[in-house]
This record gives structure tokens, C-alpha cells and sequence, in this order.
């Protein structure tokens, strides 16, 4: 329907082949952390970014070959070239290590990525019990500051898509890219690669699985299972350590008697303060001393921002 096409055509995305969809001026981002986490954010100007197979859904950074495997088995009507496309491709998805185990012998800080969270959501009951046991913190921040403040460190940002269809259509459509840009290339035998008859040369069938290994590569840092749908995640997402000279090696914090790898990642603003324009306090902290205590904190650091108490009511 119209709604739903000028939706689309509303929606801004990471690139031409990538169809992962971008704020746009004027959103706004909301971070879930403790009260240590606020402390180091507004004193430092310092994330953690958390490594990427330490996140919550252990197998998310491997989910988007399973749903480009769903694909194949769709669209790809070749029984023998279905078969041989997929084996190439989860074999060049290997190589490349990012999203794969295969490579797990190899040094661990060359083949993950760090991320830090964000949410489109502000005051979001499931995110508050994740992050904090409603006795956090959630910041809000202006999404194009907070992009500007990235700048000086290589990084890709996107909203984490949930909906398996919207995968698949993404995936899709960067697929048919790739076979038209490969066409334009002049391996025609491309042409037919959805029909019953098609026979691509091993050369054309190469170069495609090449491309399409990258394009899964990157999707994979922004699809999640659809149970996870009510984070309404925003990320950023940092290279392996190796590409950024002069990295500390990783931090390590404890949780739950478990060691969790990071990295911190600096905001640089040009203008002195930080982008940050008001911060609700946890249900749970519901004490007047709570709010106070973070204005107090707040105006120290030359911050004189709105400080609200979350009004989600709890049971307990």
C-alpha cells in the first residue's frame, strides 16, 4: 500500500547493497548502564563496546548465514548449483572468520567485533531489567552527535532488524546486486542464476560468492531472532583491534564471576559538552536522593539537563 511505500522510501540505509535502515537527523538514542557506566561516559567521554560473541544471544553474529541458507533454499531452483553455491559460500564465510568458528585457533582479537548498544526506545521495561535490574540509568543522546563523536574511529551503525522476511529481502536484494553489477562486469552467464537451466562458469560462481561472503558479513552484525525485537537495538560497531593502531589490548570486566572482554571507545565532540540531553533514573531507585544525586553529579561536569525518575510500576 502507499503507508507502507513511502515508508520505504523514508528510510535512509548503511549502503546501496546494504539495506540496513539509519537514523536520521533529529532521532534520538537511548543507552541503558549502570551507575558506573554513566560515570565513565560523562567524565571520560568513554563507551564500552563489548566484544561481539560476548553479547546476549551468544549465536546472533551466526544467525544471518542460517537465514541466508533459508534463501538459497527459496530462490536458488538448480538443485546442483543451490548445493554448490551454498558449500562455496559458507566456505569462503570461513575464510574470511568474522562470523564463523572455523577460525576460533586464530588470535581472538583479529576475528570479533566490539559493539556498543543503543536503543530507539527510552524507558523500556525489558531493556531496564537487562541492563541495570531497573536500578540503572538510561541517557539520552542526539543520534547525529553521537555519530560525529565516532568519527575519528572506523565503524558501521544501524538499527538491528528482527522480521526474518525483512532479512530475507535484504539479503535478496543485495544478491541481485551483486549478480547485476557482475552482468555489468560482463559475466553474463550470471543472467539466468534463478532459473532451472542456469549453468555459471566457476569463474562468474567465484567472484559472486566473494561478494555475497561480504554482504553476510555485515548483515550478520545487524540481524537478530525476532524474540529480541523488543530491544529496538541501534548499534555501533567497532573493527577487530588490529585494524586500529595503537589499541590497548582488550579490558576485562566481571560479571556473575564471568569474564566479559571490551574495549573502551571515545567520544570526541568538538564543542566542549557532551551530547547528552537527559537522563531517567530506574524505577528502583526511587528514593528523592537518587534524582539528586545524579543533578548534583550531572552539574559538576558542567551538565544542566533534565533528570527524571522512571514511572514504570513495579511489584516488588
Amino acid at each position: 500500500n502507499k503507508q507502507e511505500e513511502k515508508s520505504m522510501q523514508d528510510k535512509h540505509y548503511l549502503d546501496d547493497w546494504i539495506h540496513v535502515p539509519i537514523c536520521q537527523k533529529g532521532d534520538k538514542l537511548y543507552h541503558y548502564t549502570t551507575a558506573e557506566g554513566i560515570r565513565g561516559i560523562v567524565e571520560n567521554r568513554e563507551f564500552v563496546a563489548t566484544k561481539s560473541d560476548f553479547l546476549n544471544d551468544k549465536m546472533e553474529f551466526q544467525y544471518a548465514v542460517e537465514v541466508m541458507e533459508r534463501l538459497i533454499e527459496r530462490y536458488i531452483v538448480n538443485t546442483d548449483l543451490r548445493m554448490q553455491f551454498s558449500a562455496k559460500l559458507k566456505a569462503e564465510i570461513d575464510r574470511i572468520g568474522i562470523i564463523s568458528s572455523a577460525n576460533a585457533a586464530l588470535d581472538e582479537d583479529e576475528m570479533s567485533f566490539y559493539v556498543v548498544a543503543f536503543s530507539k526506545q527510552n524507558n523500556n521495561s525489558l531493556l531496564w531489567a537487562e541492563f541495570t535490574d531497573f536500578r540503572g540509568y538510561c541517557l539520552e543522546f542526539d543520534y547525529e552527535k553521537i555519530v560525529e563523536g565516532f568519527r575519528h574511529r572506523v565503524f558501521l551503525h544501524g538499527t538491528v532488524i528482527y522480521d526474518e522476511e525483512e532479512q530475507m529481502n535484504g539479503l535478496l536484494e543485495s544478491l541481485l546486486s551483486c549478480i547485476h553489477s557482475l552482468v555489468e562486469k560482463g559475466a553474463k552467464d550470471l543472467q539466468g542464476f534463478f532459473e532451472e537451466d542456469a549453468i555459471p562458469s566457476e569463474e562468474s560462481l567465484n567472484q559472486l560468492v566473494d561478494a555475497m561472503a561480504v554482504v553476510c558479513s555485515v548483515y550478520t552484525m545487524f540481524f537478530k531472532k525476532s524474540y529480541f525485537a523488543g530491544e529496538e537495538e541501534y548499534r555501533f560497531i567497532f573493527p577487530p583491534l588490529h585494524y586500529e593502531k595503537g589499541q590497548d589490548r582488550p579490558q576485562f570486566r566481571l560479571l556473575d564471576q564471568i569474564f566479559l572482554p571490551y574495549i573502551m571507545v571515545e567520544l570526541e565532540t568538538e564543542q566542549q559538552e557532551l551530547p547528552l540531553q537527559s537522563v531517567m533514573v530506574g524505577a528502583k531507585n526511587n528514593s528523592d536522593i537518587a534524582v539528586r544525586g545524579m543533578k548534583y553529579f550531572l552539574k559538576t561536569q558542567g551538565l544542566d539537563i533534565p533528570v527524571l525518575l522512571s514511572d514504570i510500576p513495579l511489584r516488588y
